[in-house]
């Protein structure tokens, strides 16, 4: 039996993992002489290039699709008509107009002070022995005072003490100085009686030298006829010479009687001078007020030693004060002129803005100059608390009021209504454009001189807005006027005198 022999298949071949360098990269032929295939590497890009343009296709036609029905389903509705714009309308406040006669207030602020204000002193040294009762601040006192009778005999009313420094010592000097005085008045009543004497003393002597010059005489008669020897009338000569010897010392001490009497007159008054003055010095022992007051300091009590110079207390009066108040220059140019003509201006004084208590004042003078770091100028008003019904108290802080110039017939409008040196007007609901001339600014509000008249609606918001002939519509519910603007002020600076 013949046995067949049955060949096995061939292995196949396995292709290579990677294509060497210079390899035909299409393909390899196998030991069996069949082809076998190699895979592509770009073929997974394409792929995905493919898949992506093929997505863009269809976004592209679904798109143009949705906007072709929809501009379908548009052109399906009806379009509205147009309607034509009407004329725009403004709404605005306005300010109406009116002539008034007004007056300008200066305004300012200032602390009281007394007018007459005065620290008594300790004139002599010594221990304070008295004192009024109390001495204490707040307790009136009163000055000396002069009053006159029915008779027009004028009378002094002493003042009240207010201290007593131990006189004692300053009574002994006025007793020493009197003694003095009475020490000199003898001696001048000696000189008086001493120069009496003297004078007839001088006469019986000049009685005496006419004697005893005869006596020589006729004894010298005798010698020349030979009678009367040398000796007698050398013995008449001596008692001649001896007589004018006399006679001229009692003329010289008779002569010096004035000028003895002269230094006794000049000590006589030398001793009155001190007299006078231990008599002031005793007198300044006694302290009193110059002015009638209160005290408002005490520096001293009972015992005390106190020596010349010494603060014994401040007494002041407050019946009239003052205060100083500094305004800017251009204030102070209103009312200058009026204060040197003698017309001097008033004032209204409060404590604070919403005060109800006012006093009234007077400015009486000026500083004569201007302060160079607050660049304004002094003046001061007088108060005088006898006219009003509480006294305006010293160091109170507090704000004035001085009449300035008046403006009559004057038109006020706010100064917001002015717009380049224009202001707007209504008439008949349209906008009028008026060139306006302004002759003062008074703090929010101006003086206009021309270009308005009274009566006219003046624009006062969206002025940046409105031109000529635009339309308004005015808000006549809320229409402004001088009173209303005047009472708006935070201060018053404009009071009316027409009302």
């Amino acid at each position: 039996m013949d046995t067949a022999t049955s060949e096995s298949p061939p292995e196949p071949v396995e292709a290579p993992e990677s294509v060497e360098d210079g390899a035909d990269s299409r393909g390899a032929t196998s030991p069996g002489g069949r082809t076998g295939s190699v895979s592509d590497p770009q073929a997974p890009a394409n792929r995905l290039l493919f898949s992506l343009t093929v997505t863009v296709v269809l976004m592209l036609l679904v798109g143009g699709a949705g906007y072709g029905a929809s501009s379908y389903f548009i052109s399906l509705k009806k379009k509205p008509s147009r309607v034509k714009p009407g004329e725009r309308v403004v709404s605005v406040q306005v300010y109406k107009t009116e002539s008034a006669t007004v007056q300008e207030l200066i305004r300012g602020f200032g602390t009281v002070r007394a007018m007459k204000k005065v620290t008594l002193s300790a004139q002599v040294a010594g221990e304070i022995v008295e004192t009024i009762e109390p001495l204490k601040v707040g307790q009136a006192v009163s000055a000396v005072k002069f009053t006159t009778n029915s008779q027009g005999e004028s009378q002094r009313r002493e003042g009240d003490l207010v201290v007593q420094i131990d006189p004692q010592t300053y009574q002994e000097r006025v007793d020493q100085a009197r003694d003095r005085l009475r020490e000199d008045q003898a001696e001048l009543e000696r000189l008086d009686q001493e120069a009496a004497n003297l004078k007839r003393r001088l006469e019986l002597q000049k009685k005496n030298v006419a004697v005893f010059r005869k006596e020589y005489d006729r004894i010298k008669n005798l010698l020349d006829q030979g009678i009367a020897s040398p000796s007698d009338l050398t013995t008449a000569e001596l008692d001649l010479s001896r007589y004018e010897d006399a006679k001229m010392q009692i003329e010289t001490e008779y002569t010096l009687i004035p000028f003895r009497k002269k230094q006794i007159l000049a000590r006589i008054q030398t001793h009155q001078n001190d007299l006078e003055i231990a008599q002031l010095d005793l007198k300044r022992t006694t302290v009193t007020s110059p002015v009638s007051g209160q005290f408002s300091e005490i520096f001293v009590e009972r015992g005390q030693y106190v020596r010349v110079g010494d603060p014994l207390a401040t007494v002041i009066n407050f019946d009239r004060v003052e205060i100083p108040v500094g305004i800017p220059l251009h204030d102070y140019l209103k009312i200058i002129s009026e204060i040197r003509n003698g017309n001097y201006p008033r004032a209204t004084i409060r404590t604070g803005s919403g005060a109800s208590t006012t006093w009234k004042g007077v400015v009486t003078r000026t500083a004569p100059l201007a302060d160079t770091q607050t660049r304004t100028v002094q003046v001061f008003v007088v108060v005088d608390n006898s006219e009003n019904a509480s006294p305006l108290l010293p160091g109170m802080f507090v704000s004035l009021s001085i009449d300035g110039p008046v403006y009559e017939n004057a038109i006020l409008i706010p100064r917001e209504a002015v717009y380049h040196n224009s202001a707007f007007v209504v008439q008949e609901k349209k906008v009028v454009k008026r060139a306006i001339r302004q002759k003062s600014k008074i703090q929010s509000l101006s003086i206009i001189e021309s270009g308005l008249k009274p009566g006219e609606k003046v624009i006062l918001t969206n002025l940046g807005i409105l031109a000529e002939g635009d339309a308004v519509s005015p808000d006549d519910q809320e229409i402004l006027d001088l009173d209303a603007e005047l009472k708006r002020l935070p201060f018053p600076f404009l009071k009316r005198l027409d009302k």
